[in-house]
């Protein structure tokens, strides 16, 4: 690398760990010819063959536990409960697509109407991708590598340099587990001009990061028409009816604020409560985020939230704290940095009755705020949620089954989950979940996040007799039995799959279902 080295640095102490070379445009065209020869070997592996290096990698982070959590809280500041949750996310990422990458590998094939027509879909990887990850999450941002080579894809991976240690141990440990050298490239970049500079000679773009730079890459991606996909600006919200588990929703709601200093893509940020609890939740929460919440020295296991990432986050969290502060609202507890532990830390603070002009209200946090609004019917959550351009995960806390499925029905959002923050996200990897609006429309678990870094191919055949007539005036022997074979087909399902009887037992037996198992 050729361009400017920049500070890697402890983010509790500030003490300077390291520099780093960042890239220079030149640097980032010359890896996009790297990965380009690495991808033909690893697409040649198949599926299966991919799957093997993923189970082996899956293995290695498991024997490398230790190294990985002291490397996610010297580089992000996380404390040992976040920096576990991260090597868990890890950990549960690789074996998933592990499997998944496999199913994906499997015949996906059949017969078509006619005679002897058979036909098999292949998916195909788009060739070399290029993903703008976030500094935040050091270690699980190769997750969404994963997910791209998975497919097939090489990688060129635009790192701040902060995050770049972190980006190196996990490139080391998936060449260790049999992934070509040269597939995955870190370019360390700090102002993203050396990324865009290489956009016309990529085939997919990925972004993890903050919505201004979402909308600085895509603008260069249109003007070369190359496919983009955000993971950008999120607010998630927090509602809390009066009929919920009241200790388990303070608990929850508690955890979910507060993870990695609030600065977690999965991290609550403005929580609901039912006008008849409000006062009641409140002082809950303020007692709970005292005893339980405990920042200080990532060394002392007894503490549960550290540092934020900069310097320079305090200042924008003390603005927006004062500013909210000044239109109305009640600031419930802390509210201030903590200048005696080190640069970066925070208060845990609870606002209460935020005005909506306040700058808080539609801003994305990314820090140890949460702030608390009454409602009195959940069509009031409803309306802000489908007005909302950032809305992403909702976190509904309702023992009505009633409730629940109309709420689900009606929100409008990425993703909504019952009785629980964030961790019935990652425990279940399977579900997928898309941005929707200004969040990007990325996809996050499931098949769909490999499935969106392929392509589709076709491939039918016909065998015995083709199907083309020798005379080709309308009304030939080919086009009869076509029409015949199709009329055939529609009589079959207007007798038995389409009729009024069918529809009846059909809607009979989801609404078994439903009542059996609930909406969820």
């Amino acid at each position: 690398m050729h361009g400017p080295r920049k500070d890697v640095v402890d983010v509790e102490s500030g003490r300077l760990l390291t520099r780093v070379a960042t890239a220079s445009p030149e640097d980032a065209q010359e890896s996009l010819m790297t990965v380009q020869a690495a991808q033909v070997v690893w697409t040649e592996m198949g599926s299966f063959g991919r799957a093997k290096v993923l189970a082996r990698f899956s293995q290695l982070v498991w024997k490398f536990q230790n190294e990985m959590v002291a490397l996610s809280q010297m580089l992000s500041g996380k404390s040992l409960i976040d920096s576990h949750e991260e090597f868990l996310d890890v950990l549960s990422t690789a074996r998933n697509i592990k499997y998944s990458s496999r199913r994906l590998g499997k015949r996906r094939a059949g017969r078509g109407v006619l005679p002897g027509s058979r036909w098999r879909v292949y998916q195909r990887p788009l060739g070399t991708v290029g993903i703008f990850t976030s500094p935040e999450w050091p270690l699980s941002s190769v997750n969404d590598v994963l997910q791209a080579i998975a497919a097939g894809n090489a990688v060129v991976n635009f790192v701040t340099p902060q995050a770049a240690l972190g980006a190196v141990l996990m490139h080391a440990m998936l060449v260790d587990a049999g992934m070509p050298y040269g597939l995955w490239k870190i370019i360390p970049d700090t102002t993203s001009k050396a990324g865009r500079s290489v956009i016309p000679g990529l085939d997919m773009v990925s972004v993890l990061g903050s919505e201004k730079l979402g909308r600085r890459i895509s603008r260069v991606c249109q003007e070369y028409k190359v496919p983009f996909k955000g993971f950008l600006q999120v607010h998630n919200v927090g509602v809390i009816s009066e009929d919920c588990r009241f200790d388990h929703a303070v608990r929850a709601m508690a955890r979910a604020g507060f993870q990695f200093a609030g600065q977690s893509v999965n991290g609550a940020e403005i929580i609901w409560v039912q006008e008849s609890i409000f006062d009641y939740f409140k002082l809950a929460l303020k007692d709970f985020v005292s005893d339980q919440v405990t920042i200080g020295s990532l060394d002392s296991a007894d503490t549960t939230m550290g540092p934020m990432l900069t310097p320079q986050r305090i200042q924008r969290m003390q603005e927006l704290v004062d500013d909210a502060v000044q239109r109305g609202a009640e600031l419930v507890l802390g509210g201030y940095a903590v200048p005696e532990l080190g640069p970066s830390f925070f208060e845990p603070t609870i606002l209460s009755r935020v005005p909506q002009d306040a700058a808080l209200f539609e801003s994305e946090v990314h820090g140890p705020i949460i702030y608390l609004q009454p409602f009195q019917d959940l069509a009031e959550v409803s309306r802000y949620l489908g007005t909302s351009r950032h809305s992403y995960c909702t976190y509904l806390f309702t023992e009505s089954e009633s409730t629940m499925r109309d709420f689900v029905h009606a929100v409008d959002g990425a993703a909504v989950v019952i009785n629980d923050s964030y961790m019935s996200l990652y425990s279940t990897w399977n579900a997928p979940i898309q941005g929707i609006k200004n969040t990007g429309s990325g996809i996050r678990h499931g098949a769909e996040s490999i499935l969106q870094y392929s392509r589709v191919q076709s491939v039918t055949r016909q065998e015995g007799h083709p199907w083309i007539s020798n005379d080709l005036q309308p009304g030939n022997r080919m086009e009869r039995w076509s029409f015949f074979s199709s009329r055939a087909a529609v009589i079959a399902s207007i007798l038995f799959t389409d009729t009024a009887i069918a529809y009846a037992w059909r809607n009979m037996w989801h609404h078994i279902k439903n009542r059996i198992h609930g909406p969820v």
